[in-house]
């Protein structure tokens, strides 16, 4: 079903009334063209910037082409299958064959490279001939000409509304030259609106794929991801009072520009034909994308189509003549159309070029899985699709940094990669230079595999600069060991420390530099599950020790569980109550503020993750009224281009059990990510919570993933959250209002200087 938005048609004082305007909107528009034209640099011709160019143009189509989701068409086979002949080009021109046979494959003669060419110059004034003149009992009109202004362009067309109400054959000669005539057409047109048409018209819908955000590929999220098509209102032409029943003939060629009204007369209307001279194309009348190219040639790819009301994608001709035959009256596509409106045989107007059956369907990516170490071709793809997902759908465009030269680089990585290990290492170091704390690799459905699937029951964290142990998860193993808290590493496995450091910061992401150190200490003990690992420590007295601790997968960062031995919540000295939100649970929210209650404070420790509470927490401590914490951000994309979605976050409720009114601190620090971010907001919101720590880790919203040949999928960032008043958390974190740190000699001598300093400002 075609939806049809009918044009009514100005008067002619209102028209006159907005020449001015439209004549400085086109300059305009015309000097943004230019300069987007300008801004196309050519790319460069070594190999890996040849597969480079492959990569951008092979994901504009596999993300905006509207064929693809209707196609039985492999994409990623035509990816494979062309980087060979890519990398072997040793011209722009072999270049260009290549990329042309690969978008050849789609059937659709608007996505083609192209090559630029040097702008003609046309005799001035257009074609020497009259704007309308008689043939015999036909009108011709010629619009191919320029005027002087927009004025005149008025004065003329509307000097053919007295021909036109009599002619009853009427051919319009829309065959542009070049130059800026086929600027002039296209408003000479849009002045005829109401002069041209004898019946009423109803032009087609204008079709393309548009994401919100970045579909997940596996698993579930409260994103709320999507792609759909969208279609653009069709446009409906009315006829003039009185006009006659009339038959005409447009003659086009590849230069003439496909408006509204010449699409929707030449669709629907049954007495109106068209007559091509030379192929017809339809990138003036769908949007395009442009992908430069080393030598001056450029890939275009379309990024919708036209649709018209029986359904059927794309346009045709009644008469095509070749582009280099004669243009004269004497002329085939002249003679054609005389013919065709003498005839004035009404009929159905089929003129569309195809019809597909079948609804548009969204595919999940394949993922090979039975490929750990993919060929060559599909380590390419790997590269080719984790890029383009990133370049057009991560909501933190400076998350990326410079994203262009990361596509050659890792193009030559992953190709070099000499097995299954490799090729993984080269993807874990691809994702980090996203810097955003929520990418993790599922490498075949393990997390963390190929760095190291399982760690001790031991916390390191760099304090001060040096990798100490802060933390025991299982105090008995660690302390039978001869570990204890405050200890340094020196050696893991017989390798100094800042050496496994520094691999583990090329292939972790993070939001913050914080935050890779926290991912780096987490890390450094990691290896295969039931193995063990081997240190030299440095104990707070100065000596050095050699150690053995077991591995196992339950201590790794995102298995990890809370102590069950830990206390929720209790009251502190003062009257003041803590909550450690990292074990709290919502049904022991109600039992803790009945502990709590007339306390003159509580301090919320948020050092680390929530468990799910800050939605039932919120509305306890809601004294200022907040209805949102938070602004969510999301990636809104079609034809490539990206706008940002913004809508607030959950409602928070006003209702409910009684408040706690007393003063709130929170403590954190980078170990707050994500969820446990949201609730440091959610707090400040509702409570005006003061927070007390370093900065979090400045990755929050929620995530989406993208998979990858050899089941390799990454998690990542899909919107972000932002401060009410636009303030942004990604990348940044959420800041205290009161910065502490651990220091070494705090750390051992077992003081917690954070909750110190907390509790030292509640008592104040």
């Amino acid at each position: 079903m075609t939806i049809t938005r009918v044009r009514r048609q100005p008067g002619p004082i209102f028209i006159l009334a907005l020449v001015a305007l439209v004549a400085l909107v086109i300059g305009l528009s015309t000097q943004t063209a230019a300069a987007a034209e300008g801004t196309l640099e050519p790319v460069e011709s070594a190999p890996d910037a040849r597969l480079a160019a492959l990569c951008r143009v092979w994901g504009a189509v596999e993300h905006f082409h509207p064929a693809l989701p209707s196609s039985a068409l492999d994409w990623d086979a035509a990816l494979v299958e062309t980087a060979p002949r890519v990398m072997e080009a040793r011209s722009p021109e072999a270049l260009s064959d290549a990329l042309q046979a690969m978008l050849g494959r789609l059937g659709d003669p608007v996505t083609r490279v192209v090559q630029q060419q040097a702008p003609s110059s046309p005799a001035p004034g257009g074609r020497a001939t009259p704007l309308f003149r008689q043939v015999g009992d036909v009108l011709v009109v010629d619009l191919d000409r320029r005027f002087g202004n927009y004025q005149e362009l008025y004065l003329a067309v509307s000097s053919l509304g007295p021909e036109l109400a009599k002619a009853r054959r009427v051919i319009v000669d829309l065959r542009a030259r070049g130059g800026d005539e086929a600027n002039w057409m296209d408003q000479a047109l849009g002045f005829l609106t109401s002069t041209l048409p004898s019946e009423p018209v109803t032009g087609p819908g204008e079709r393309y794929p548009q994401h919100s955000g970045y579909r997940i590929q596996f698993g579930a999220t409260s994103g709320g991801y999507g792609t759909t098509m969208d279609l653009k209102l069709a446009e409906g032409f009315t006829s003039a009072p009185g006009a006659p029943k009339r038959s005409i003939a447009f003659l086009v060629n590849g230069r003439t520009p496909l408006v509204p009204l010449l699409l929707a007369m030449v669709g629907s209307s049954s007495r109106t034909y068209l007559v091509a001279q030379g192929a017809l194309d339809e990138s003036s009348a769908v949007k395009t994308m442009e992908e430069p190219l080393a030598g001056g040639h450029r890939a275009i790819v379309r990024t919708s189509e036209l649709v018209f009301p029986e359904g059927s994608q794309g346009l045709r001709a009644d008469v095509t003549v070749p582009a280099s035959a004669d243009e004269g009256e004497q002329g085939p596509a002249f003679q054609a159309a005389l013919k065709l409106v003498r005839a004035g045989k009404a009929k159905t107007p089929v003129r569309q070029a195809s019809r597909r059956t079948g609804l548009p369907t969204w595919r999940a990516e394949e993922t090979y899985a039975d490929q750990e170490y993919p060929a060559p071709g599909l380590r390419t793809l790997a590269v080719c699709r984790f890029w383009n997902v990133m370049r057009y759908f991560h909501p933190d465009p400076k998350a990326l940094g410079d994203w262009d030269a990361v596509l050659p680089e890792f193009l030559r990585k992953t190709r070099e990669a000499a097995d299954a290990r490799a090729y993984a290492l080269a993807l874990y170091e691809l994702s980090a230079r996203v810097h955003d704390g929520h990418i993790f690799l599922a490498e075949r459905g393990t997390v963390f595999r190929t760095l190291g699937e399982a760690t001790a029951p031991v916390l390191p964290r760099y304090v001060e600069g040096r990798p100490l142990v802060t933390e025991l998860f299982d105090a008995t193993v660690a302390r039978e060991a001869g570990l204890s808290v405050g200890d340094e590493l020196l050696t893991v496995d017989g390798q100094p420390v800042e050496e496994r450091a520094a691999f583990l910061r090329r292939h972790l992401a993070a939001s913050t530099p914080a935050a890779l150190s926290l991912k780096v200490g987490e890390m450094l003990l990691a290896g295969p599950e039931g193995s063990h690992v081997s240190l030299k420590v440095r104990s707070a007295e100065g000596k050095q020790k050699e150690l053995k601790l077991p591995r196992s997968r339950a201590f790794l960062a995102p298995f990890r569980q809370p102590s069950a031995e830990g206390e929720p919540y209790r009251k502190l000295d003062g009257n003041l109550g803590y909550v450690d939100l990292r074990l709290l649970r919502v049904e022991q929210i109600d039992p803790m503020f009945e502990a709590l209650k007339g306390t003159r404070g509580i301090i919320f420790d948020m050092r680390g993750q929530p468990q799910s509470t800050a939605w039932e927490l919120a509305p306890r401590l809601n004294v200022k009224g907040a209805e949102h914490a938070a602004v969510v951000a999301r990636p809104l994309v079609s034809s490539g281009q990206r706008q940002e979605l913004r809508f607030s976050d959950t409602e928070i409720s006003r209702a409910g059990p009684p408040r706690y009114t007393g003063r709130t601190v929170m403590l954190v620090d980078e170990r707050a990510s994500s969820q446990a971010e949201y609730t440091a907001m959610m707090l400040q919101a509702t409570a005006g919570t003061r927070l007390v720590g370093t900065p979090t880790a400045g990755a929050v919203g929620d995530t989406t993933n993208v998979c990858l040949p050899g089941a390799i999928c990454v998690l990542f960032t899909g919107q972000l959250l932002h401060y009410p008043d636009g303030r942004p958390v990604q990348g940044k974190g959420v800041i205290p209002d009161v910065e502490a740190r651990p220091t070494i000699r705090g750390l051992q001598a077992g003081r917690d200087e954070v909750l110190e300093r907390a509790l030292s400002m509640l008592r104040e």
